[in-house]
């Protein structure tokens, strides 16, 4: 790793906090991520089911540990499904702080990203995870990895949708962005906890999970959660392959009622193309007048 950057050589360590993984079923997926020059180092219990459903939260604590005190792993990965909520008091974040790396992750694992980044401070990567490498590493997917996770090329933010812009304004801040019902969860159950600053959010929900009535319950969450006093912009991510008018609606009612700009898109979240990175703890200005999410 070279100036905070993932190089060609380098070790990705693998762990499945969310996720039983079947014998097998990682092959392929390694195999991709090593034909961009990567080496691939999974945790030692990934087949562990103590729950039925995923391995005991004590086990996959345990497998981030490892990968956490492994010196040679430089980018921790790992993918979404359920359950990651139950990892969180488990988590050594003295050790991982002491040990800092790149986090990648995506839906569920941003639950870990989160309460990682607001109990140590260290940067987080959302928007991919490794299933991606074997099934939709397109382009705009490999371009994103290589910006934000490889450090090539200019630091920004890739467009590849069309933005919507529901409320007019600019605003900066912090990033911070993950799954919006696990996010609420962390927002309202002290694990998010914001500094005395202004924060941008990039949420996302998808319709394969939740009804527009419950996305809106979702935001209500958000809106009496103490981060809402320091959000200033929010850039929404794919919710369905077209847009929902009824979220389009609730979004805009959002941004008008907080005075805040707040943008609709399909860069990143659970559509089956885009998977944007957005590096949670950066500085970012939202330009909802101009359409631009710009790190600075």
């Amino acid at each position: 790793m070279k100036n905070g950057y993932l190089e060609k050589g380098d070790t990705i360590g693998i762990a499945s906090p969310s996720w039983i993984v079947k014998s097998g079923e990682y092959d392929a997926i390694f195999a991709a991520i090593e034909s961009f020059g990567f080496k691939v180092k999974p945790a030692s219990n990934p087949y562990a089911d103590g729950w039925g459903f995923a391995a005991s939260p004590e086990q996959r604590a345990e497998a981030i540990h490892e990968l956490v005190r492994d010196k040679s792993v430089s980018l921790i990965f790992f993918g979404g499904g359920e359950g990651a909520d139950d990892v969180l008091p488990y988590l050594d974040f003295s050790l991982i702080k002491s040990n800092p790396k790149l986090w990648m992750s995506f839906s569920d694992g941003t639950s870990i990203l989160n309460a990682i980044h607001f109990r140590t401070g260290l940067p987080m990567l959302y928007g991919q995870c490794p299933s991606d490498f074997e099934k939709r590493m397109n382009p705009y997917n490999q371009e994103n990895f290589m910006t934000h996770v490889c450090g090539i090329g200019q630091r920004r933010h890739l467009k590849n949708s069309r933005w919507i812009t529901l409320t007019p304004g600019v605003a900066s801040g912090e990033l911070s962005a993950g799954y919006l019902d696990n996010y609420t969860y962390l927002a309202n159950g002290g694990w998010i906890v914001p500094e005395d600053k202004d924060y941008i959010l990039c949420l996302e929900e998808h319709q394969m999970f939740f009804i527009p009535e419950h996305v809106s319950d979702e935001l209500a969450r958000l809106e009496n959660s103490p981060m809402m006093a320091h959000c200033r912009g929010i850039l929404f991510g794919e919710y369905s392959p077209e847009p929902d008018g009824k979220l389009l609606s609730r979004l805009t009612t959002l941004g008008r009622k907080h005075g805040i700009p707040v943008i609709y898109c399909s860069d990143f979240g659970h559509g089956e193309e885009n998977k944007a990175i957005l590096e949670i703890g950066a500085s970012v200005t939202l330009n909802a007048d101009t359409q631009e999410l710009i790190y600075h």
